[in-house]
């Protein structure tokens, strides 16, 4: 039986008995979409349930009332297996053909909010894609929404922390799928595993959330109760050190060079750096432009004197309209095209474990937190909407910040005596 929803004016008899008599049922609801309701008849009460689908209700009898009998949970029922009764009938129809001879699946909810989701301009919407398609759709894609357990769904999170890392392969080719083993047992490879199985369960969450809100299914009980991994996304940022900088540009290729130089001068995404012309650098500020960033906002990132003559001779005789950074081929970096030819350079240049180009953002803002700049500029700087994600990130780097904020912030609580040993001291000195 699922968590009774508390009603003081149906739960008992006496409760019931000071109600009105009256044609209409006093309801209480249950789930967003459902309702438990009491009829009040002049000589006794019974039990009704209602459900809105597609902009009407569906009303059901359910038994009568335990006003005067004893409740034998069959066609006589006390307000909690009432409320059971009228839960199953609202899974019931739900559960079947809607009035277009169709049934809601998780594949149709993953269409609509992905619509949705492409609609509201949001980002990301390729990353989601494919995590759907590799890790939703093959376990739930064909399942009614509403036939989701809360078993199944926690067998499946378990099975995602615990399934290796899938490689990066083709599906042209009907390639099967690769995985990565922690072959050198990194203990903390168990915890990335839950780290990504998060973020795909709140992908999956965000789905049937959207489906519930738009009125699609009644009742979101089965995944409201799907907690994610505890102590699992703890920020362990790892960044370069200058002497690993020089030894993984020496080993890229020029024009790669020239994006890896880009991102660790200015800290922008590798998408921010691909999709900036010739024009977002000013000649004047000496600034480098970022139309829009993750958070959808623009920012403007200075440069030191080191990137402003990198950008001044990368712009040299060319249209401003022309993208920023090429491949040696003149085709745009597009998306995922920088991972290989990083993974070949980290080889190269001997730094293990391969590192992500993300790893360039970190180690230009751990750059600038080690040499003492503040965490709001970090923020600006990054594109971070406020300084929450660049605290836990980058706050330890700061010389002496943990200091400063006890020193700031920490009352005194009293103010510390003279000691006596020292007053005896004193003395000794004055006597002698």
């Amino acid at each position: 039986m699922g968590r009774l929803v508390r009603d003081a004016r149906l739960e008992t008899r006496e409760a019931r008995r000071r109600l009105l008599v009256r044609k209409e049922p006093h309801w209480r609801q249950l789930i967003k979409t459902s309702h438990l309701g009491y009829y009040k008849g002049a000589q006794s009460g019974a039990w009704c349930a209602r459900v809105r689908l597609d902009g009407r209700y569906h009303y059901e009898t359910i038994g009568t009332a335990d006003d005067h009998h004893d409740a034998n949970d069959d066609n006589i029922l006390n307000y909690a297996q009432a409320q059971e009764k009228a839960k199953q009938f609202a899974e019931k129809l739900l559960r079947s053909e809607d009035h277009n001879g169709n049934k809601y699946t998780v594949k149709d909810a993953v269409n609509e909010y992905l619509a949705d989701f492409k609609a509201n301009g949001k980002k990301s919407l390729y990353a989601t894609e494919t995590q759907i398609k590799a890790h939703i759709l093959p376990c739930f894609g064909n399942k009614l929404v509403n036939g989701i357990t809360f078993s199944q769904l926690n067998s499946w999170k378990n099975k995602l922390a615990t399934t290796d890392k899938r490689a990066r392969s083709s599906n042209r080719f009907g390639q099967a799928q690769k995985f990565i083993f922690n072959v050198d047992n990194d203990p903390d490879y168990p915890r990335k595993r839950r780290a990504t199985a998060n973020r795909i369960i709140n992908t999956l969450k965000a789905v049937l959330n959207h489906a519930y809100n738009t009125n699609r299914v009644a009742s979101n009980d089965a995944w409201k109760k799907l907690k994610p991994f505890k102590n699992v996304s703890e920020p362990k940022i790892r960044f370069l050190s200058e002497a690993e900088v020089t030894r993984l540009l020496n080993a890229c290729n020029p024009s790669f060079r020239l994006v890896v130089r880009g991102a660790l001068l200015t800290g922008a995404r590798y998408g921010e750096l691909t999709q900036l012309k010739v024009g977002d650098y000013s000649t004047v500020t000496n600034t480098v432009f970022i139309a829009q960033s993750k958070s959808g906002k623009s920012r403007h990132i200075p440069l030191n004197s080191e990137g402003i003559s990198f950008f001044e001779q990368l712009i040299i005789g060319r249209n401003s309209k022309e993208l920023m950074f090429v491949r040696d081929d003149c085709v745009q970096w597009k998306k995922n095209y920088q991972a290989r030819p990083l993974e070949a350079a980290c080889k190269a240049a001997k730094i293990t474990p391969t590192v992500t180009f993300h790893i360039l953002r970190h180690t230009y803002a751990s750059a600038l937190a080690i040499r003492g700049v503040s965490l709001q500029v970090i923020a600006a700087v990054l594109g971070h909407s406020d300084t929450r994600i660049t605290h836990k990130h980058y706050a330890h780097l700061i010389p002496s910040y943990i200091a400063d904020a006890i020193k700031e912030h920490l009352p005194d609580f009293g103010k510390t005596g003279t000691s006596n040993i020292d007053i005896i001291e004193k003395l000794l000195i004055n006597s002698n």
